[in-house]
């Protein structure tokens, strides 16, 4: 008998088997390993597509610019730049419009008499910098117009400030460090310049880079129009 056993053995009792061990999380694993692999597929992707700042055109034409107060890059006020419309009630918070100073680059007073052309640079904007370059060769031929940079960066202010002396920018240079005015001003790709009549209102928006010529003939269009 020993030996049929040995040579035919008992099939397994599935009774005495030990129960199967489920990981937890097992009957929902695949799902979980699809929807991984797509959201890095998106992340991918989505990095990979340049900014060129569509949905995001700046102010509409005809509107007047909106109002904001941002620290001069090379000056020495702190903090970040104010885009409050007006004083809230019961707050000690100013006005962007109320923000006054040397060391300040307020939009308000910019606006007032003059037509302004206003250019937005990003820290990671291969094209940001030298644009300004040619709206700086532009400027001095332009005296009754105002010209101002807005600088949008979170990286140190000694580093920002470098820069501008370094290329030897006139005009002035505000900070924005939170993007509350690049929001403000509905700005999704860099460069981009924003050309307004006296008392603010927006008469064109011109996304990317604009050659010397082209800003020439954008800034005599606006003078002309008052």
């Amino acid at each position: 008998l020993e030996e049929e056993d040995r040579l035919r053995p008992e099939a397994d009792d599935p009774q005495r088997r030990p129960p199967e061990v489920r990981g937890p999380g097992n009957k929902y694993a695949w799902v979980v390993g699809i929807v991984m692999v797509m959201g890095i597929g998106v992340l991918l992707l989505t990095t990979a597509i340049p900014n060129r700042g569509v949905g995001f055109r700046g102010p509409p034409k005809g509107r007047v610019l909106p109002d904001f107060a941002a620290p001069l890059v090379t000056g020495n006020v702190e903090g970040d730049a104010n885009v409050y419309q007006q004083r809230n009630a019961g707050s000690d918070d100013p006005a962007a419009c109320e923000v006054r100073g040397d060391q300040v680059v307020n939009i308000c007073d910019l606006r007032e008499e003059k037509p302004v052309v206003l250019s937005f640079l990003f820290d990671r904007g291969a094209e940001c910098n030298f644009q300004i370059d040619q709206v700086e060769r532009v400027k001095p031929d332009f005296p009754g117009v105002n010209f101002v940079a807005l600088y949008f960066s979170n990286e140190e202010r000694a580093e920002i400030a470098d820069i501008v002396r370094r290329r030897e920018w006139t005009m002035p240079v505000g900070l924005d460090t939170d993007g509350a005015v690049v929001n403000l001003y509905n700005i999704g790709g860099c460069p981009t310049t924003v050309f307004a009549r006296a008392g603010g209102k927006v008469r064109s928006v011109r996304l990317g880079k604009l050659s010397e010529e082209q800003l020439r003939r954008e800034v005599q269009a606006l003078e002309r129009s008052g």
